[in-house]
């Protein structure tokens, strides 16, 4: 997206945001209330053309709950990942959305996908189901498709949930079981009827739009397996709304990067249009200080997200995003460099 012309209104809209995005949120006590002008400002920052803020937050029992809470989320955050015990609460999850930020929930197809007739698909408890001849309902094959399980996605997290989208992740060992990396065309084509921006009439959130269809990978080998992205991307790119790289620093990570330069094969492999450049927060700092990569992977896992905002503004990508974004609440203030990356993407401008 480019950045717009700035008038009068977007600069004040820009300015407002500036203030919100520092909004801190005291731990036991509701987020301030904005009032109708700053409602109405912050909407229409969400619609304008600008680098979007994508965030995980992660409720696996290593942060302060607040950390997961979907009320101390930042107004300026544009999608919120749900991941590993995410927060529970409606009314926090309608809160947020009511502000114009997204939430999306990220899958692991080995975890959840199952294709159409296996025993995990309900489809086969239900009356009067009868299995193709000779079918084997306990292996996938070639041929397998994955159509009754994108479904249930979308009914249990648009419909039921009243989510905003989903997020398949696409890793080494994140394929298997019932959708082998062999069948990710079938995954990914399958969600694509209900998600995305070639879903199919009708498949739309609470909001009335398409729901979001995110590509979430760290692979970055074009046609030398199964998850290549020439062969499950590029083919079908229409399909997503953004590409997410797992470009992290720190820990055993498959992207071994770690400057900004080396960010440039990502710009042809996925596009400007689409790409979303990812950093790893599992490297910021715990609430007790501690640290997965001391002394010093606080600091580095900071100042990598300051420098792909700063790639991703001078590049005209679509924006940045971190994993663990919970774990910046441990900063002082709370979620200090997220905030601190969407300014840099996002400047005040006369």
């Amino acid at each position: 997206m480019k950045s717009p012309l700035f008038s009068p209104f977007s600069a004040a809209v820009f300015l407002l945001i500036c203030l919100l995005s520092c909004k801190i949120t005291s731990v036991g006590q509701s987020p301030k209330k904005l009032s109708r002008e700053e409602l109405a400002s912050l909407l229409a920052y969400k619609k304008s053309p600008h680098k979007l803020f994508i965030g995980y937050l992660v409720g696996d029992g290593n942060d302060p709950d607040a950390s997961f809470n979907m009320l101390n989320v930042p107004d300026s955050v544009d999608i919120i990942e749900g991941f590993a015990g995410y927060d529970q609460n409606p009314d926090h999850w309608r809160a947020l959305q009511a502000k114009g930020t997204r939430i999306v929930y990220c899958s692991f197809p080995k975890n959840d996908a199952y294709f159409d007739g296996s025993i995990k698909d309900p489809a086969t408890k239900e009356p009067g189901y009868v299995a193709p001849p000779n079918f084997d309902n306990t292996k996938p094959n070639a041929n397998s498709t994955y159509h009754h399980w994108a479904k249930a996605m979308y009914h249990k997290y648009i419909q039921q949930m009243g989510w905003d989208g989903i997020d398949v992740d696409i890793e080494r060992g994140t394929f298997g079981n019932d959708a082998p990396a062999s069948n990710a065309v079938a995954v990914l084509t399958a969600v694509a009827r209900y998600f995305g921006p070639n879903a199919e009439a009708g498949n739309l959130t609470n909001a009335g739009l398409k729901p979001l269809f995110l590509f979430d990978t760290d692979v970055d080998t074009k046609d030398s397996e199964p998850l290549s992205y020439g062969r499950i991307y590029t083919p079908y790119k229409s399909n997503y709304d953004y590409a997410l790289f797992q470009c992290y620093v720190g820990g055993a990570r498959r992207w071994k990067g770690s400057k900004v330069s080396e960010l440039t094969p990502l710009l042809s492999a996925f596009g400007k249009d689409k790409l979303i450049v990812m950093t790893n927060g599992d490297e910021w700092k715990y609430q007790n200080g501690g640290q997965d990569s001391p002394p010093d992977g606080d600091t580095k896992a900071t100042q990598w997200l300051l420098d792909i905002s700063k790639w991703t503004k001078d590049n005209d990508t679509q924006g940045v995003g971190a994993y663990r974004m919970s774990r910046d609440y441990n900063h002082t203030p709370h979620f200090k460099v997220s905030r601190e990356s969407i300014q840099i993407m996002n400047p005040f401008k006369q």
